[in-house]
This record gives C-alpha cells, structure tokens and sequence, in this order.
C-alpha cells in the first residue's frame, strides 16, 4: 500500500523545469482560445493587426511562466526534490496570472467584445480544479525529461565509476612495475653482484679452460647486471628527470629492435610536459607497440609525437600490420591501458585500421603548460 501510495506521489513530482517546453503549452493554449476571436475583424490589414495582437497577448502568459521558472531553478535556495515545495512552486505560478489576468480580460472585452474569466473570480472551485490540472500538465510534460534526467545522472555515475576504475588500473600497473623494479634493484642486481664475487674468487684455482668459462660467465653476469637490469628497470619505472624523453624511448625501443623495425619523432616541445603526461604517452606508445608486435603482426611501427604551442599533445603510432575490423575488436589489458591513461589525461582517442591497411592509433590530449 505505501509502494502504491510513493509511486503515485512520484508521479505528481517533484519534475526538472523546462521553460521553454512551458513556454510553448501555454502560448499554445491561449493563442488557440483567443484565435477564433480574429475572425470577427475584418478582412485586411485590420484583422493582421488584430492577429498581431492576439499572438502577443497569447504569449505573456508562457512569457510569464517560462521567466518565473527560470527565476526559481537559478536561485532556489530551497529543496528541490521536496514534493510539497514543488506543489507551492507551482501554486505560485499559477496565481501570477491573477496580476495578469484583469489586463488580459480587459484588453479582450475591449478589443474583440470576447469575455474571458480567471478561475479564481468564478469559484475557489473552478481554481482548485485548474490548480489540480495544472499539476498532472506538468506532470505529463515534464514526466520523460525527469526520465532522461534521470538516465543522464546515472549515466554519469557509470562514467565517473568507469573512470575510477581506470585510475584504480593504472595506479595498481604502476605499483606493481614500481614493485618489481625495486626487486630488479634491491635483489637480483645485488645476488648477481654476489655471484660474480663468488666466481672471481675460485677463477684463480681453477684450469685455463675452467678460467675462460668463468671469466665469461662473470663477463655476462656484469652485463646482464649493468645494462640490460638497467635497461628493464627503466622500463619498468622510467626516470624522465635523469634525461629527456627521446633517451626513455630509445631504451624502450632497443628491446623491440631485432623482432620489429621501430622509428619514433618526438618534438622538444613535449619534454617540458610533466612527468604525470610524458608517463601517460610512454605507457600508451609502449602498448600500442606490445599490439602491433603480437596482435598484427607487424615488421615496421613509425612513431610521432608533437605539442603545439597551446599545450596540445597528439601520438600517433601506426604500423603495416594485416589491419583488422574494428567491428570484431576485442579489448584486451592493453587496450584497456591505453583507454585508462587516455582518460586520465582526459584526451581522445581514434583508431583507423581496415584488413590489408595496416593500423593507425591516435590520442590527443591538452594540458595547461
């Protein structure tokens, strides 16, 4: 019963505004009423006037309306989702027509001998009965835009949800690079340190042959310690303070070299980006790369990226790949890295790939430089 008795109060309000959806009910309204009244002047010029005249008349009353719920939607101070506030709101309105009716009826009496009664002066009745249809008016045309309304506003919440969760994804891919890079650091640099160490003191009592093996073991040991852990660290968490972001991405690229033919162009404009945008485009290029190599696959990926003067930044990055249907895509952790760091630099993001042309993906965004 009381499930009943809510949805039927919803159904009378409270309902979003529209004035100019008010505006055209009630010009529709008195124009239609007061129309046929033209009709008695005559012909020519006198009855266009008369017209004129009608059609400004029949539009004060919308006019009114239409400013009045203007008014309040900009400065209620006052509960808008309140049922009962909203029933008085509407009561308001309703009465101004009682500061505008005697100039209507009179102006009517006088120019058309038409006679036209405001509710209120035939009976409190007739008014409440007005009042009451005005309320279910309202309510029907207002009833699918509090629906669209409603739609809009949940809608933002699944896009501000959407987007919690992309900086809840990266955030969790940085920690975990972060992670393991420390661990590259702190542990495997330090036990292949020890292990050379090891090796050095036992080449002295050993055979030549024992001695070369050694030797190129440590050799490798300090290589794979001193360059390519570097490299993967830097990877892994790239340092844009130690060097410019040309030198972050040619590290990048020298893992790929000998599997994918790579050329990138970066501007000097985007080195003076902050480290949170220069992040962003490495991770969304270092992805874009990852596809064209495993998802193409492709044998060269050109790489451009620029910043104008107003602090837009464009990537493009495109391959001559197989191409694919964008219609059959199916989103990947890649992808979905990209689309994060896309929306965390709130920039856009367009993809052009057909079967046989390659693939081509391009994200601009714009930061305050």
């Amino acid at each position: 019963m009381q499930l009943r008795i809510r949805k039927s109060l919803s159904f009378l309000g409270p309902y979003p505004y529209n004035p100019y959806l008010i505006f055209i009910f009630y010009f529709a309204f008195f124009f239609s009423r007061f129309i046929p009244a033209v009709t008695q002047v005559p012909k020519g010029s006198q009855r266009w006037q008369a017209a004129a005249e009608v059609l400004f008349v029949s539009s004060m009353p919308g006019l009114i309306s239409a400013t009045f719920v203007a008014l309040i939607m900009k400065y209620r101070f006052w509960s808008s989702q309140s049922l009962a506030l909203y029933l008085v709101e509407l009561l308001a309105g309703y009465c101004l027509f009682l500061l505008y009716g005697p100039l209507m009826t009179k102006f009517l009496e006088e120019r058309f001998d038409s006679v036209y009664q405001i509710a209120i002066n035939q009976s409190l009745g007739i008014f409440l009965v007005g009042y009451l249809l005005l309320i279910f008016i309202f309510a029907i045309m207002h009833r699918t835009e509090r629906k669209i309304v409603d739609r809009l506003n949940s809608a933002t919440r699944l896009v501000a949800r959407l987007k919690s969760d992309r900086e809840e994804l990266v955030n969790l891919d940085e920690t975990i690079r972060s992670q393991t890079s420390q661990f590259l650091h702190d542990r495997v640099q330090s036990d292949l340190m020890v292990v050379g160490m090891k090796l050095k003191s036992i080449s002295g009592i050993s055979s030549a042959e024992v001695n070369q093996v050694i030797d190129s073991s440590i050799h490798q040991l300090e290589t794979m310690r001193t360059s390519d852990l570097r490299e993967l660290i830097q990877i892994l968490t790239p340092n844009f303070e130690a060097g410019n972001i040309k030198s972050v991405f040619d590290t990048l690229l020298e893992q790929y070299k000998s599997n994918i033919d790579i050329s990138v162009q970066i501007d000097a404009a985007t080195d003076d980006l902050d480290s949170n945008s220069k992040l962003g485009i490495f991770r969304i290029v270092e992805q874009s790369i990852l596809n064209s190599l495993v998802h193409g696959p492709a044998s060269a990926v050109q790489i451009f990226i620029s910043t104008d003067s107003s602090g837009t930044t464009e990537i493009i990055v495109t391959d001559d790949g197989p191409g694919l249907d964008l219609t059959e895509v199916k989103s990947g952790v890649g992808t979905a890295i990209i689309d994060s760091w896309v929306g965390i630099l709130n920039g856009s993001k367009e993809i052009d790939s057909v079967p046989g042309h390659g693939y081509r993906i391009k994200v601009v965004f714009r930061t305050n430089k």
